[in-house]
């Protein structure tokens, strides 16, 4: 049994999506009473090899492309701040609920014959492929329908002349119609075989015969797997296209959009496209399509040919919330980002936005020149929304696909990131796909200014979480640049300094900058509770499945989870069958969205009430506290073993005095008591007599644990 294994992970699409009712007030000219400007120092330090794509050089037939370190007009090395916009974009349309939009719409195609009892496969014996020419006339795409026969490889080889070897070597159509040409006659005889079952016609077989009695054109296809005498399931015929009708169908053109899109990288569609725009193919291309009465539905270049799915990847998306694709006003990203424009002509949209974020060059710190080393030679993929187990959301007891009308989008697509770097693979394929990466080894720091213009308190909060993911720059990180599935890019970012300016003349913020930033940022996170409990959700937002798993796909996962590539398609063929299906819930879609309760309006940002008086003292409480301890840290670095010891007690004790101190808080405090109780041989008089002092307070905690240790230090540490 294959092993499941991928490197992204998807976080999970929500109906509740956050539209700002504040949207039409948004203006680069009109200041908010409760807006700001400033800067924002950043550094960003990296924690994996970083590679951010500057220069490229083709790859050709000898050498693989190469990826340059983008670099200052003086070879610096340097990260855009488009680079890092994204970065933080991507981040904050998943923490505030935004649309999910930033996805291609395209029609795919599938192709599944890993069992015979899936939908693919059902459809093509019970509908099985017609076959015809098709041809373009008068601007518009017709197919003349024709009857096909299957015609042996042998038969094939052995009536055009070529050498068994030499044919075996022709994998592709296109070069076994070089050598034997286009679509060439044949005259041949006929029989049917005995149906199998379910289907309603047997095939019909074609023996070639210099005088028999009809007559038609060989089509030949790919040969995918082993040569035709190698095994019973490998692929033996290929075809006689004959008996053309006098009619044509014609092809709407949403059909052929959908061909196109599916073929239209494909070898063999530009073969055929090629020799139709030089009047080649007096027949046309030979093609297999279906049709309901006289409307073609779809059409492909094989007998097995990919299926058109029913439903679009924005299809999808509307499923789970049209919103996501609506036109009526800004999410938060796009207010504080910006946005293009949507306006048709004739139709109402939204006119675009200028970013009110700038994020300047992110310059490499200090003045050593670093290292930069090459990767070894590897193909970095891109999304393959066509294995529609991950990509599509998994939910019931069967697959779902894009052919089921409430099919859903897993969701957004991310690479979690990881303990240790997964090597990059020694590619089997040749140098003309593969790439090599230029990267700044780990350790290296970037400093840059992010600067802001007119954000409303409850905005630069949400700016703040995405760039440290709610204040955790010392545990969690960003994905940036190329080479993320293997861990490379990986980054935190860290505030370190901040300029402010209030647009309320009467609000000085002068020294009071850290407060301030942490208010704003318990406003956002307010902002989100609120919508939350609108939503009638049963978390709070940092609780909320998207949230949690956002945050835990920025925490360093441990080598021991599967985070790299499946080695061989053969594995994505078995992860296709049904007794996987729980295993790619498990991976891919443990985790659900947020449906709002029925009635829940996702146009507004409803119920919205600014708490930031409250939020002010709260920040203040929580800037004290960390001082304070940040100067015990401080105290306990500097002491001796003893002294830090004390320390910590002293501290623990404060935590179990408060009537809201847990159990395992308290078992805490009894566990440092009798360390302290171990070495109290080694401790001087004033150590010894601060420990009793400490005991004493101690043994009025309610817990056994801690009033056994209490007794011990104070019947046996004598001062």
């Amino acid at each position: 049994m294959s092993q499941l294994s991928a490197p992204y992970r998807f976080v999970p699409l929500s109906r509740l999506i956050l539209l700002p009712s504040w949207a039409n007030e948004v203006s680069h000219d009109q200041p908010f009473k409760d807006g700001l400007c400033g800067e924002l120092q950043l550094r960003l330090s990296t924690h994996t090899s970083l590679c951010v794509g500057g220069e490229q050089d083709k790859a050709t037939e000898r050498e693989p492309g190469r990826v340059h370190f983008f670099r200052t007009p003086d070879q610096r090395p340097a990260i855009p701040g488009s680079s890092l916009k994204g970065m933080l974009r991507n981040v904050l349309e998943i923490a505030s609920f935004a649309r999910f939009r930033q996805v291609e719409d395209q029609r795919l195609g599938v192709r599944d014959i890993s069992e015979s009892s899936n939908f693919y496969c059902k459809k093509m014996v019970q509908d099985p492929s017609r076959a015809g020419w098709l041809s373009f006339s008068e601007g518009q795409w017709h197919i003349r329908p024709c009857s096909f026969s299957r015609l042996h490889q042998k038969d094939l080889i052995d009536h055009c002349g070529v050498e068994v070897a030499t044919w075996k070597q022709l994998k592709k159509a296109a070069a076994r119609y070089e050598k034997i040409g286009i679509c060439p006659t044949i005259r041949f005889e006929q029989e049917h075989k005995i149906p199998r079952f379910g289907q309603s016609v047997g095939q019909a077989l074609a023996h070639p015969d210099p005088h028999g009695a009809m007559e038609g054109r060989i089509v030949v296809t790919g040969q995918p797997g082993r040569p035709f005498d190698e095994g019973t399931h490998s692929k033996k015929y290929e075809f006689i296209f004959h008996h053309e009708e006098a009619t044509t169908l014609t092809i709407e053109a949403n059909v052929m959009a959908g061909f196109r899109q599916i073929h239209a990288e494909s070898d063999e569609w530009k073969f055929w496209s090629a020799r139709l725009l030089t009047d080649k193919l007096p027949q046309g291309i030979p093609v297999f399509y279906h049709a309901e009465g006289e409307q073609v539905k779809s059409l492909g270049l094989a007998m097995m040919y990919k299926l058109p799915y029913a439903n679009s990847l924005h299809d999808a998306i509307r499923h789970t919330h049209k919103e996501h694709l609506g036109d009526t006003k800004p999410d938060l990203p796009d207010l504080i980002f910006g946005h293009l424009g949507e306006d048709e002509p004739g139709k109402e949209g939204r006119g675009g936005l200028r970013g009110r974020v700038n994020i300047g060059m992110a310059r490499l710190a200090g003045d050593t020149e670093p290292r930069l080393s090459w990767t070894q030679p590897c193909i970095l993929n891109g999304p393959k929304p066509t294995f529609y187990p991950a990509y599509i959301r998994q939910d019931k007891k069967d697959f779902r696909q894009l052919m089921e009308n409430d099919s859903e989008l897993a969701g957004w697509k991310r690479y979690p990131v990881k303990d240790e770097l997964i090597p990059l693979p020694a590619e089997k394929s040749g140098p003309k796909v593969q790439v090599r990466l230029q990267t700044l080894p780990a350790g290296h720091s970037f400093i840059t200014t992010l600067r802001f213009h007119n954000l409303r308190r409850v905005e630069l909060g949400a700016l703040l979480w995405a760039l440290d993911f709610g204040g955790r720059s010392k545990s969690h990180r960003h994905a940036l640049g190329m080479g993320k599935p293997f861990g490379l890019g990986q980054v935190g970012i860290a505030i370190e300094g901040q300029r402010l300016r209030s647009n309320d003349p009467n609000e000085n913020l002068q020294g009071r900058e850290a407060e301030f930033l942490l208010a704003c940022r318990h406003e956002f996170i307010d902002l989100m509770d609120q919508i939350i409990g609108a939503a009638k959700h049963t978390t709070t937002w940092e609780n909320s499945a998207p949230i949690k798993v956002l945050l835990g796909q920025a925490l360093p996962l441990p080598s021991s989870v599967d985070l790299d590539y499946m080695p061989s398609p053969k594995d994505f063929v078995a992860l296709r069958r049904k007794e996987r299906l729980e295993d790619l819930k498990e991976m891919f879609h443990k985790e659900a969205g947020i449906f709002p309760a029925k009635g829940f309006d996702t146009s507004q940002a409803q119920g919205y009430t600014s708490h930031f008086a409250e939020h002010i003292v709260e920040a203040g409480k929580e800037i004290q506290k960390q001082i304070v301890k940040d100067e015990f840290e401080k105290l306990k670095e500097d002491a001796t073993r003893e002294d830090a010891l004390l320390l910590d007690i002293e501290a623990r004790l404060k935590i179990c005095l408060d009537s809201g101190a847990s159990g395992p808080q308290k078992e805490g405090l009894a566990k440092k008591l009798l360390e302290a109780y171990e070495i109290s041989m080694d401790m001087d008089t004033t150590q010894k007599m601060a420990l009793s002092e400490l005991a004493e307070q101690c043994s009025q905690i309610e817990n056994k644990k801690v009033q056994h240790a209490c007794k011990k230090i104070l019947r046996d540490v004598s001062v």
